[in-house]
């Protein structure tokens, strides 16, 4: 990696943000040996194969290969570049690292970015005020009071009110000497380009503001329920520089602690949803932003949790966003749940008629999507007739074809071929042919490795033997300066065959010549970006000679037994091909070469 930062400065803000500490923040990490492991927040898996090395001070996935150090993870969790991940913990570590110059490019964006948030900060305040004070905000206080929102709430999620004129935010935004442009670029303003100019107006009028804030807390955008008949009756921000929908949740930088506290996320489609669940006591519940719940929000979700419980309105579109939103947490490896609503409710509707009690009772009763959705199923079906039964027979059969264990599936077609009235031995058919085209659940696909990574196509040199001595000889070079001296007398960077491995090593003995000692991190942010994922891989494992003390001594003879083998391999076929030639002091030779490896190779032991 290249930046115009010091090394100096960067090796300081590396050294002030412990990866384990920093990675913890976003990925839920288990220590197991000498490592932590989580789920991967950069691919979808159910089995963690995410690991952090904080002797190393680097992660490593062994599902999807990536790695690196603490700004390597900062950069791929969000897409940051080198400058930006030094800048983001640089300010985490309480380090200054302004007096460093930046392309005008980078300066600009960062300026943008600043600007929305500041703007969006002091738009969020005026809105609050707005509604406190002001005798327009009349209906919003009412209207709030009417949905059962208190004071206290108000003030926790700063709920506020755009009241109904066009210029309201945009006068009183003017006179902290903010120009309507620059509101319309962080999405508070709209501009009308008609035939007598460009006018700005405000994009939010007469409705109860909802600021949505991220999980540094900073508000990155609102979200405006209107108090008339103004469609749509939801309007949130437009995509900023500091706002996108599809990567940001309601209510995440309250419920986060909670959320990581309880290992469970409760998803609910509304403001108002989790404004009432929080108040009701449900501090994990969080919700998607106008639209169906995407990838990245579920990955936001995997980094606080196992398992999330879909709390979505008990109606058909409630339906169908659960049947979606399931889809996608569990391609993300999270488990998920469904909380049967009573028919008509939604959370909301549901704290107000019913209490907090009956919200956290209907979580606390989630049921996995299949019973959920068998339920769905059944209690749209008429049993007194037979098609509508048959019909359901065929909608169930595709639900318990899709689950896992073969005992599940058989406790399911017991209980359903009763309540359809079917026989049991046809519906279990009917499964095993559907489940037997159902591809294998939680299968992972792992990306293909680039070929400069690979030895050559060789009986020795390409064996799983070969390739291991050459991982552990460039974990023992970077282990020690007195390590890579002996590798680059005995082997150096030649002697290797995996073309990264000749990489590695050379870019270890310039150090070694400029005088330069580095770390395991330092030696990543120095690796080309197209192999660095693969560095991280290397350094990151462990192997039987780094737990020897004479691992050093070896893994070099390992290597050198490996040669041998190698060069008997090859003396064969010379043979022969002396024997067609009539070559017989070469054979002579060859013979005398291929006893003297041999001899070399008795009480040699092979360590892998």
């Amino acid at each position: 990696m290249t930046s115009r930062y010091s090394d100096d400065l960067v090796n300081q803000v590396r050294e002030s943000n412990d990866i384990l500490s920093v990675v913890s923040e976003s990925v839920q990490l288990k220590k197991v040996g000498g490592r932590y492991v989580g789920l991967c927040p950069f691919h979808a898996e159910r089995t963690p194969s995410f690991t952090v090395s904080p002797d190393k001070q680097l992660f490593y996935c062994f599902g999807c290969h990536a790695g690196g150090n603490v700004f390597t993870f900062i950069m791929k969790l969000e897409g940051l570049t080198f400058r930006e991940a030094v800048r983001r913990l640089g300010e985490r570590a309480g380090i200054d690292v302004s007096e460093n110059p930046e392309t005008q490019a980078e300066r600009e964006a960062r300026e943008r970015r600043e600007r929305a948030y500041r703007l969006n900060e002091l738009a969020m305040k005026y809105y609050a005020k707005v509604l406190l004070k002001s005798a327009a905000a009349g209906p919003a206080r009412e209207y709030l009071a009417q949905r059962g929102v208190s004071p206290e709430a108000q003030e926790l999620f700063s709920v506020g009110y755009a009241p109904p004129s066009w210029n309201g935010l945009i006068t009183a935004m003017g006179r902290s000497g903010a120009p309507p442009h620059l509101l319309a670029e962080a999405g508070l303003a709209a501009v009308d380009t008609g035939s007598s100019g460009r006018r700005y107006y405000d994009r939010f009028r007469n409705r109860v503001i909802f600021p949505i804030v991220n999980v540094y807390n900073r508000v990155v955008g609102f979200g405006g329920r209107a108090l008339d008949d103004s469609t749509p009756k939801y309007l949130n921000s437009p995509e900023s520089p500091v706002f996108n929908k599809r990567a940001n949740l309601y209510g995440l930088n309250r419920a986060a602690d909670h959320i990581r506290a309880r290992q469970t996320a409760v998803l609910v489609e509304g403001y108002m949803d989790v404004v009432a669940a929080h108040q009701a006591g449900v501090g994990n519940a969080v919700a998607t932003l106008g639209t169906a719940l995407t990838r990245e929000q579920a990955r936001m979700i995997s980094r606080y949790a196992q398992r999330v419980v879909m709390c979505y309105d008990a109606d058909s579109a409630g339906s169908a966003a659960t049947e979606r939103g399931v889809g996608t947490i569990s391609g993300i490896g999270l488990d998920v749940m469904v909380a049967m609503l009573p028919e008509g409710h939604d959370p909301d509707s549901l704290v107000r008629h019913f209490g907090g009690e009956a919200l956290d009772g209907a979580i606390q009763q989630a049921v996995p999507y299949a019973r959920y959705r068998i339920e769905q199923i059944l209690g749209a079906t008429d049993m007194s007739a037979l098609e509508s039964r048959l019909s359901a027979a065929e909608a169930v059969v595709a639900v318990v074809a899709d689950l896992a264990g073969e005992v599940e599936r058989a406790e399911y077609v017991r209980e359903l071929s009763g309540r359809l009235g079917v026989d049991p031995s046809a519906l279990a058919a009917d499964v095993r042919r559907a489940a037997a085209g159902r591809r294998a659940p939680g299968a992972r696909t792992v990306s293909a490795r680039p070929e400069a990574f690979t030895a050559p196509s060789d009986p020795v040199w390409g064996s799983k033997a070969y390739l291991e001595v050459e991982r552990a000889l460039i974990r023992l070079a970077a282990a020690s300066s007195a390590n890579l001296s002996r590798i680059a007398t005995e082997i150096g960077p030649d002697g290797f065959r995996v073309a990264a491995n000749r990489e590695l090593l050379a870019m270890m003995c310039r150090g070694d010549q400029e005088g330069r000692s580095v770390s395991y991190a330092e030696l990543v942010d120095e690796c080309p970006e197209e192999i660095r994922d693969y560095a991280t891989e290397i350094l990151s494992a462990g192997g039987v000679f780094e737990t020897e003390t004479d691992g050093l001594e070896n893994t070099l003879k390992t290597w050198q037994h490996l040669g041998i083998q190698h060069r008997l391999g090859e003396i064969g076929p010379e043979v022969r091909k002396a024997e067609e030639a009539g070559d017989h002091e070469r054979i002579r030779s060859l013979l005398d070469e291929q006893k003297r490896l041999a001899e070399a190779l008795r009480g040699k032991r092979t360590l892998y």
